[in-house]
């Protein structure tokens, strides 16, 4: 095969380079250039953010091959957007407020976290201590310890029958007591996205919570706790206790099933002070019939 001659490849050459610069279409490549193209996406995505008071811009400097892109901060909300602005068409469009994705698997907060890894032990410790003093615990404990320990394989959290539950609360340890039954109330658990179930308490103190895939094959929840007339409902990592009371708030742990039984098991001790390391607290729901 022979040589490509001169003439062939300086053409080689020269399309190569028109491939390189094809992201600044008619914008050009020089530094004056690329400034008036900043300056022309400013303006466009000002005049596209309509009535929001603009307190900040942030430029991409040069785009993609088709578009410029920036990012608007809204002065009055500190909401921020994204403006995109087409090349060809000289317009820009902008989008509305941009939110945080949490990873489904670890929505939790940090401090969350740390309860969650320590859960299978202070479990542990608790009812190392309740024995150590000759303090009755009960078959839930028993059950949920065993489930934890993997001696005794949870049911498919996700099989459980949606519908009302009664539900009770048991405590561990809370001021060297054995277990002490809190009340007895109403929940009901329905399905939620992708497979997971949605756990609510109807009576008393409120509680909502959601399932969530977790690691090993476990499930956890991610939940809140409020009164009946708190705004406050849902889990939010970003407010770990609410506003108005801040006995209530976000409450995580794992979720255990044994037959038609549902354990939610947690060491939160919101509104306990100083914190106890051998306590924790199931939540108990059984069908109702």
């Amino acid at each position: 095969m022979r040589p490509r001659s001169r003439i062939a490849r300086a053409a080689a050459l020269a399309a190569l380079c028109v491939f390189a610069l094809s992201g600044s279409h008619a914008v050009g490549s020089g530094g004056d250039a690329w400034e008036a193209f900043r300056t022309t996406v400013q303006d466009a995505c000002t005049a596209a953010a309509g009535g929001m008071k603009v307190g900040s811009l942030r430029i991409d400097p040069f785009g993609t091959e088709t578009y410029g892109v920036a990012v608007l901060t809204d002065a009055e909300s500190g909401e921020e957007h994204v403006c995109v602005y087409d090349k060809a068409r000289g317009a820009a469009e902008v989008g509305g407020p941009l939110q945080a994705v949490v990873d489904a698997a670890h929505p939790f907060a940090a401090g969350d976290l740390e309860q969650l890894a320590d859960l299978r032990e202070q479990v542990r410790a608790t009812l190392g201590d309740l024995e150590k003093q000759g303090l009755a615990a009960n078959g839930q404990a028993a059950t949920v310890a065993a489930m934890i320990d993997g001696k005794v394989a949870s049911d498919a959290v996700a099989a459980a029958e949606p519908g009302p539950y009664r539900c009770i609360v048991w405590w561990y340890g809370f001021l060297d007591e054995g277990a002490r039954k809190v009340g007895t109330h109403q929940c009901t658990v329905s399905p939620g996205k992708d497979s997971r179930l949605v756990i609510e308490k109807t009576t008393g103190d409120r509680f909502h919570a959601e399932t969530v895939p977790w690691e090993n094959g476990r499930t956890a929840f991610a939940g809140r706790t409020w009164l009946p007339d708190q705004a406050e409902t849902r889990y939010d990592p970003a407010r770990p206790a609410n506003a108005e009371n801040d006995n209530y708030g976000n409450k995580v742990g794992l979720v255990l099933r044994s037959g038609e039984r549902l354990f939610l098991v947690s060491i939160d001790e919101r509104g306990m002070s100083p914190p106890d390391p051998t306590y924790f607290e199931i939540l108990e729901l059984v069908p109702r019939l």
